[in-house]
């Protein structure tokens, strides 16, 4: 079998075979690379090795024309066939030569990721799992070539015929999804000859058990009907040997069963056993709260799924079909069925009069039911210049772990919102109120100077910044509403005029409301304006999940807490949440203040941001908090959704809900590269043509010596 390697080998370059492949192979991935990573600053090679996958369809027939076609043509394979090699070990010799020149161009393409790392992040996991990905896709394209040249004289019949084959494998997830448009249909079976489909998972960043066995397995049987092609030659049609060549088609139709079982068993193993999730922010992986949330189901849950798994291709919906699958394997009360709108109209229907998209769920158990349009799947930005939407966050996991909870809870928790201080409104915070609502808690308004006391059915109540103070009458209903175990949620910003009756609401429980500005003097503790803080996160009931998952908070214009201690009451508990640096100070005179610098007046710190109380005797609980502006949805998105989560993380413990169903939604952004012009107009001068010229130059002279001689 080395002998047989060699040989090939030494013919590929002898003939620039080799180097062209490899030369086309390593510009048009650099040309992809330049665009992706200097150019687009991605971290990660995932995005070049998917789109270059068109180049093996064309390059691969040309590498594999002759690799038993010529043997064919010239009677050189009766020479084989004769020779004490097995033929095993001829075919194993010939297709492992072709792997080697492919290898190539994949070991180049692992060397990229190291050549990004002096400019940032790079995403390694993606990256080399994208690289086997392109591999698998290559040796399984290489094997069937293989297998085509060992059935003709011609390479050109060969060349041509491998093209056809591979350009159909490449295109049949559109031809499918085409022939299955209006409805479930046989021609869902073309897709075992799906390759394309099945680098999903590799080129997103889920290594898939599946798929790298299915193209092992069409790998295997390529490389079998290459040899029994190259036995069926020994054979002759006379009556003697007819016998063997029944068995030979016999062996074959078998090892196709074979390999179709193999591919039908491997299918059936659970995605949480055959799929492991190495994106970085664990984009196909359900979270924990989600896990105990399903597991804990003991009522029957049916998500329908308007459109067939063929239509959905059309709409890039595999993180949702990914994470729908994750919900059906977790627990026999989830069942997930998709109704063919083509077939059922009306369907929707039953549950809506909202006009329902492709798409879109419907979350149904017993008589309760909730429809998640397919826009709140994923969070998008729109390009005004364009027009054009660019999905930034996928919030599939959050909004169906939101409606199963919706549909299996007897009574919904109350918010209420109070109005009529000139506060800030909920719906100024989009991403707060999405959060609030994903925990399928109703929010109401409320005016105080209306009503006799805080409703009995609150289950909370949510102050929002009031620009002025309640009178004594508002601010002493907030006061009895709290002695008598109720929950309140309170951002104090910093105002014009003095707040003595709503801050004698915190102070109550040793908590100063300090109105003025904090400015932060420790570089560390800002982010680039001394009035956006960087607080201190300690643990508490606010922030375990947010120290869980190492994310910052992030607090500009700030006013502050102080707590006196000796007025904390013994039946209360005071955790500081957000604390400032020691080298913080406050300015509360700001309308007489010539800078931002420290000056005599000003009070040092270290300040609270945030504080949660919890009362032992009237079980009433506070979360409060210095500023409202660190619930703006930039500032929001800017520390990946933690500031919102300590409000959610406090209305989970004041409604007492066992498991946390809000999901926050996972972003799509990555970090970025950062390769100044220079840099990477040289790299992309060196990958784009010194690399793949030099290449095929050393073929050429390699060839032309060879001839000379």
């Amino acid at each position: 079998m080395l002998a047989i390697f060699k040989k090939e080998l030494r013919q590929y370059f002898y003939s620039v075979t080799g180097c062209l492949f490899i030369a086309v192979n390593l510009f048009v991935i650099g040309i992809y690379l330049m665009a992706n990573n200097f150019v687009g600053m991605s971290t990660s090679t995932a995005n070049v090795m998917d789109n270059v996958l068109f180049v093996l369809l064309i390059m691969t027939p040309i590498l594999t024309m002759r690799i038993l076609a010529e043997e064919q043509r010239q009677k050189t394979d009766q020479l084989l066939l004769t020779s004490p090699v097995s033929v095993v070990k001829i075919v194993l010799g010939k297709y492992l030569a072709v792997i080697a020149i492919f290898c190539v161009p994949v070991i180049v393409s692992c060397l990229f990721p190291l050549i990004l790392t002096p400019f940032g992040k790079v995403d390694y996991a993606g990256s080399y799992l994208a690289v086997a990905g392109y591999f698998l896709f290559g040796a399984a394209c290489i094997a069937v070539g293989v297998f085509i040249s060992s059935i003709t004289e011609s390479q050109v019949i060969a060349a041509v015929i491998s093209f056809i084959v591979l350009f159909l494998t490449f295109l049949m997830k559109g031809i499918v999804s085409i022939l299955t448009s209006s409805g479930d249909n046989p021609a869902k079976y073309l897709n075992a000859f799906d390759f394309l489909g099945r680098l999903d998972n590799f080129m997103t960043g889920v290594f898939d058990v599946k798929e790298a066995v299915y193209f092992i397995t069409v790998i295997v049987l390529m490389l079998f009907l290459t040899y029994q092609s190259i036995m069926k030659r020994r054979y002759s049609i006379s009556k003697n040997t007819l016998s063997l060549s029944v068995y030979s088609n016999l062996v074959i139709v078998i090892a196709i069963a074979i390999s179709i079982a193999v591919n039908l068993l491997v299918g059936q193993i659970p995605g949480v056993y055959s799929q492991f999730d190495l994106t970085s922010n664990r984009m196909f992986t359900l979270t924990k709260d989600s896990k105990d949330f399903i597991t804990a189901l003991d009522k029957d849950i049916t998500i329908y799924v308007l459109g067939t798994k063929e239509q959905l291709e059309n709409y890039d919906y595999k993180e949702v079909t990914n994470t729908l699958t994750q919900y059906s394997e977790l627990s026999d009360h989830v069942k997930v069925v998709y109704k063919d709108p083509t077939l059922d109209p009306t369907f929707a229907q039953q549950f809506t009069s909202d006009n329902v998209t492709i798409g879109s769920l419907i979350v149904v158990a017993g008589e309760h039911s909730k429809v998640i349009s397919t826009s709140s799947l994923y969070e998008s930005d729109i390009d005004y210049q364009t027009y054009q939407q660019t999905r930034t966050a996928y919030d599939g996991e959050g909004q169906i772990t939101s409606a199963i909870s919706y549909v299996t809870s007897d009574d919904l928790p109350k918010l209420y919102v109070i109005t009529g201080h000139n506060e800030a409104s909920l719906s100024d915070f989009t991403r707060l109120k999405s959060a609030i609502d994903k925990q399928n808690i109703e929010t109401e308004e409320l005016q105080l100077i209306g009503a006799d006391a805080i409703p009995d059915d609150a289950s909370a109540v949510m102050i929002l910044s009031p620009k002025g103070d309640y009178s004594k009458d508002d601010a002493e209903k907030i006061s009895n509403y709290l002695k008598k175990g109720g929950k309140l949620i309170i951002t104090l910003n910093y105002t014009s005029e003095e707040t003595p009756n709503i801050d004698s609401v915190l102070k109550a429980y040793g908590v100063n409301h300090e109105n003025g500005i904090v400015f932060e003097a420790d570089q560390n503790k800002m982010v680039q304006n001394p009035i956006y803080l960087l607080p201190q996160v300690e643990s508490t009931t606010l922030t375990n999940s947010l120290l869980a998952s190492n994310l910052p908070v992030l607090a500009p214009q700030a006013s502050a807490f102080t707590v006196s201690n000796d007025a904390v009451p013994s039946n209360a508990e005071l955790e500081e949440a957000l604390v400032t640096s020691k080298d913080s100070y406050l300015k509360k005179d700001l309308n007489n203040a010539d800078s931002s610098a420290r000056s005599e007046g000003d009070q040092s710190g270290p300040f609270d941001i945030a504080v949660y109380i919890s009362d032992s005797d009237t079980n009433a609980k506070i979360a409060a908090f210095s500023t409202d502006y660190i619930f703006e949805d930039e500032i929001d998105m800017n520390v990946v959704g933690a500031n919102v989560s300590m409000v959610t993380n406090a209305l989970n413990d004041m409604v007492d809900q066992k498991i946390n169903t809000t999901i926050p939604a996972k972003s799509f952004s990555n970090e970025y590269l950062t390769v100044n012009a220079g840099t990477a107009m040289l790299l992309s001068f060196l990958l784009i043509l010194v690399l793949p010229l030099a290449t095929l130059i050393t073929g050429i002279v390699v060839w032309y010596r060879r001839r000379k001689r």
